[in-house]
């Protein structure tokens, strides 16, 4: 059990609550907020020239451990026709790691996919990540916001 995730302004995540206590999850969108909106550290052939690699603290403590993605090297492109496509890839990229997971709220993934599409608000993509679970027919749905013009991003369960 995890303590729930929100984002109610689109902007950063916090502690969910009731008012009085902390709302806990089964933490399965934890991790996938932690995946999809973490900066992976980028490796120095995809920076400009003295630009931040960014990146988790933890990355140096353990170099097979899940840290993130690169989305956020996307923020300074245009978004053009073919964007769609390499933000759906990098977050199969990012969740990757929940297929081979033998324990936690992972382990029961078995397939991570990804479609994402130009939205109709200026400068915006927005997807959907499906987790298959259990090698069965059995899915969670989620839909994923990424606006880096807005600096805003989201991942909300479909219910």
């Amino acid at each position: 059990m995890d303590i729930a995730m929100t984002n109610p302004t689109g902007t950063g995540f916090d502690f969910a609550h009731d008012g009085t206590d902390l709302i806990i999850s089964d933490g399965l969108l934890e991790l996938l907020i932690n995946a999809l909106f973490r900066d992976a550290k980028a490796p120095a052939d995809i920076l400009e020239a003295g630009e931040d690699p960014r990146g988790h603290w933890s990355t140096d403590l353990d170099g097979d451990t899940p840290d993130g993605s690169f989305i956020w090297t996307l923020r300074r492109e245009k978004i053009t026709s073919d964007m769609p496509y390499r933000v759906a890839e990098l977050m199969e990229k990012a969740c990757a790691f929940m297929v081979s997971a033998t324990d936690g709220p992972a382990e029961p993934v078995t397939k991570v996919q990804a479609t994402c599409q130009k939205a109709s608000q200026r400068g915006r993509i927005e997807g959907e990540l499906i987790l298959f679970l259990n090698q069965s027919l059995e899915q969670r749905r989620f839909t994923v916001v990424y606006d880096p013009i807005n600096q805003i991003y989201n991942v909300e369960e479909i219910t």
